[in-house]
């Protein structure tokens, strides 16, 4: 027999839960007593409303550049729109006019040894860099290709 801590009644050792790690290896309160109490304790609880708020698509995609922009580039969206009319809303290199933050827009043209953001390029003039590996000496020795073989 064990005497519950809680009711103080003296109840037989089924009544209460097994607990190997106390020295007598049973709960102190009996499974009556914790039913009851986690019972209070759960009611005491207020419910919680959920509430949904509704985000438009566009907010979401313009909160993820806005991130995107700070996290990868370090650039404020602010600096971002400031270097688009600038560049006259144009690849820096080919000078074609695109839009700002479309699929098909400007990307953000970045020295990838150093970090520092370059300027806007459209994605042709952007992934042409990036094959030549952003290295002047083969970028030359493609002009002087095209010049002598033109």
């Amino acid at each position: 027999m064990i005497k519950c801590s809680k009711c103080e009644e003296f109840k037989d050792y089924e009544f209460f839960r097994k607990r190997p790690t106390l020295k007598r290896g049973y709960h102190s309160w009996c499974k009556e007593c914790e039913r009851i109490h986690q019972k209070l304790r759960y009611d005491k609880k207020p419910k919680k409303e959920k509430v949904i708020v509704k985000v438009e698509p566009e907010v979401i995609k313009f909160n993820a550049k806005v991130r995107m922009l700070k996290h990868r580039y370090k650039l404020d969206y602010d600096d971002y729109v400031l270097m688009y009319e600038n560049q006259n809303k144009s690849c820096a290199i080919c000078g074609i006019e695109k839009q700002l933050g479309s699929v098909n827009g400007l990307l953000v043209d970045h020295c990838h040894s150093t970090g520092k953001v370059r300027g806007l390029l459209c994605n042709r003039c952007n992934s042409a860099i990036g094959q030549l590996q952003d290295d002047i000496t083969i970028l030359m020795n493609a002009i002087n290709y095209l010049n002598k073989n033109n």
